[in-house]
Formats: C-alpha cells, structure tokens, sequence
C-alpha cells in the first residue's frame, strides 16, 4: 500500500532558489509507485503549471508585515531595498510568516485526517514550516516527522542573541518530537547530533545537488573563460581573484582570458589592466546559465574561510556536472575542497591567500593552453545527481517505517 507524504515548505517553484530546487527535485524523483506525494506552500502571484504527479496546496501569509520574496532578479535598489525591509521584518516579529503559520494549521489537521498522511517533512529556512510541522506532530502523534534542516539553526553564522535563543527553544522542541532530522553535509549532522539529546532520533545526510545530464562539451574557445554564476555578498567577493589574476597578467601580457560574472552585482572595483578580460553579465534563466557554464573552460568558486564548517555551496553540484574544471577559493579542510579533490574536478585554494590563488590560476591557464584533457571522477559526480539525493530520503522513510 502506498504511503502518503506531506511535504510543508515555504520555498517552491515559480520562486527560484537552491531551497526550492531540493524540495522540487523530492517531489520529482520520490518513487509514485510508492508514494503519495503532497505539498504544501506559500501562494504566489506568478502562475505555476502543476505537477499531475503530485497534490500541490497553497496558503496565503496574510499579515501587513510580512517578508518580500526575491522571485526573479531586479535592480540594485530594489534588491537592497528588500533585504533591509526583511531584516526589519525578521529582527520586530517573531515569526515573519505567522499568517501562513494559522492558515496552515486551520486545514492542515483535517487533510492530514482526510488523506491518511504517513509521513511529514518540514523544511527549514525560514522556521514556520517546522513550527507548523511541530503543532501537527503534538497532534497527531503517530506521524513520522523528518525535519530538514538544510543549514545551521541556532548555530547559524553571526546570528543576533534574540533570534539565536528563539532558534534554540524550537530546535529543542524538534530533536524532542521529530524522528529524523536531515542536513545537508555530515559537518552539519555531527553538529545537530551534538545537540540532540534524543537517542532514538535519526540524523542523516543528503546533500544537494544537480538535475541535468552528465555529459562532456568540447569548447574551441580562443582565451582561457572563466565563469562565475550567483551572487556576491559580505566576504563572497571577487577582490582576492582580481588581484592574483592581476598581478598574472602583469608577468604575462600575452595570457588570453577572458573573465564572465554572471548576474553579480558590481559593488566591487576591476583592476584597469583587467577591465577588457571581465565581462558583467545580467542575470539569465538558469538553462542558459548551465549552458555558460558548459561554453567555459574554467568555473569559479569563492567562499572564504570562516569557521563554518560542512559549506559545500549550491552552485558546486552543478559546476561538478558540467564537468569543467574547477578554481576553488574555499576553505581547504571542509567539505567543498574535499569533493573537488575526490572528483578529480579541478584546484583548491584557500581565498585569503592570494599567491597561492595566482599559482593555481597559472595551472589551470596551462591546462587549458597545452589542451590537457582531464579525468573526472564521474562516478563520484553522478552520486550528486538530485535523483540519488531522493533515494536517501526514501532510505530514511524507510528506516521510520519499518521497510
């Protein structure tokens, strides 16, 4: 008999984003013939083709203050206008999604009741689907929770006092009603597990991941490309590379590279003798940002150390699967630069040191230039496809259920 699945998550297509793509890629590849899968989310304006394999339900956050969500890309002002606003938003109202918090929990009891649901993942940020999920846990008791943590909770990065302490009386309460709890790298399972302290509650891995074919594209490009995807913020910034891939050009002015940032926003300098190798993109579809990526020689990934440990970062799955190499500005012990390494995908540098960024440039420049053609580890990478990450998530249901 199949089971029936209820999936609460504020993040879902039409609204793009890394939190999105997890949760669509488990109703995707979840197995039907096993599952009954339900979803249950925020409503948006934006007209959305529904899945005929899936049950998709949406609620309203029907408060005057409430979090503006960031859809599709926008000018600068606009951007920072909404990331203030939701800062405000976050710091005054203990939950900025009560609204959909009460929506949710006025009809979800009687569909749970009318749709014999199994099975309940909740899925964190922001906290009201596990504040929704908790309430239904407390009253339905013979429901399998699996709360999905994604990133740090209360141990998130820099985290303000009032929210940390918010964050860790509902942490309690999942490691105390919830029967699993997923992240996504053993770092962060290891440390939600050093928290809990319920022995009977299951913590595993699933990371994120890819959703494309794993296929191999041969460029004729006539300077070394370099491509960028994403977004620049706080300490993620592209000084460091600048300034080794400078002083590069300066050694050799004969170098042919070109450098593509695409949809960044440019609140950094280019150094003048790069400013005809950089080219600032606007935002595009992802499909056509995978086809950048796949039209490149090299991909770039910055993530500076900081003391955050098990940070793999959402873009690495693809740019695994384009199979291009990597140049890698990441902390050298986590998580990221030990996959690189493990894929054979490329070079590994920490940011802040900005000779060793020029000598791993020069290596991949001369990789590119003598036309070395590199061995991925493609069993490795294909463990990554966001089908893969599913079947770890119907291994963990069946952990809770007894097959």
């Amino acid at each position: 008999m199949k089971k029936n699945i209820l999936i609460i998550s504020i993040y879902y297509p039409p609204i793009q984003s890394i939190a999105s793509n997890r949760i669509h890629s488990f109703t995707k590849y979840l197995n039907k013939e096993k599952y009954n899968v339900y979803v249950h989310t925020l409503s948006t304006q934006e007209a959305q083709e529904e899945d005929e394999n899936i049950t998709l339900h949406r609620v309203d956050n029907n408060v005057f203050f409430k979090p503006l969500l960031f859809k599709k890309r926008t000018n600068k002002l606009l951007h920072y206008s909404k990331v203030i606003y939701n800062k405000f938003v976050n710091y005054f109202f203990e939950d900025e999604y009560r609204g959909w918090i009460d929506e949710s929990l006025s009809i979800l009891p009687a569909f749970i009741k009318k749709n014999n649901i199994d099975i309940v993942l909740s899925t964190y940020a922001p906290t009201a689907p596990h504040r929704v999920a908790l309430e239904l846990k407390k009253e339905f008791p013979h429901l399998k929770w699996i709360a999905d943590m994604r990133d740090e909770m209360s141990r998130e990065h820099g985290i303000a006092l009032k929210k940390k302490k918010r964050y860790e009386e509902l942490e309690n309460q999942i490691f105390e009603y919830a029967n699993a709890v997923t992240s996504v790298s053993k770092p962060l399972v290891d440390e939600f597990a050093s928290l809990s302290q319920n022995k009977n509650l299951l913590l595993r891995e699933i990371r994120n991941g890819y959703d494309f074919e794993l296929k191999e594209s041969e460029n004729d490009n006539t300077a070394f490309t370099i491509t960028y995807t994403g977004s620049f913020y706080g300490d993620i910034n592209p000084i460091n590379f600048f300034n080794a891939l400078n002083t590069l050009v300066k050694k050799d002015s004969t170098k042919k590279i070109k450098v593509q940032l695409i949809g960044v926003k440019t609140h950094f300098d280019i150094p003048d003798l790069l400013l005809d190798k950089v080219s600032i993109i606007p935002y595009v579809e992802h499909t056509k940002a995978i086809e950048y990526m796949k039209g490149s020689d090299a991909l770039l990934l910055i993530h500076p150390t900081n003391g955050r440990k098990g940070i793999f970062t959402g873009k690495l799955f693809e740019y695994l699967a384009v199979l291009k190499p990597i140049i890698a500005l990441v902390d050298e012990e986590d998580v990221a630069a030990e996959l690189i390494y493990e894929a054979n995908a490329g070079y590994v540098c920490d940011n802040a040191n900005i000779q060793k960024i020029e000598t791993i440039l020069e290596e991949a420049y001369q990789e590119w230039s003598q036309k070395r053609k590199r061995t991925f580890n493609k069993d490795v990478i294909l463990k990554h496809h966001r089908k893969e990450q599913a079947k770890r998530l119907e291994n963990l249901i069946g952990e809770l259920i007894g097959e």
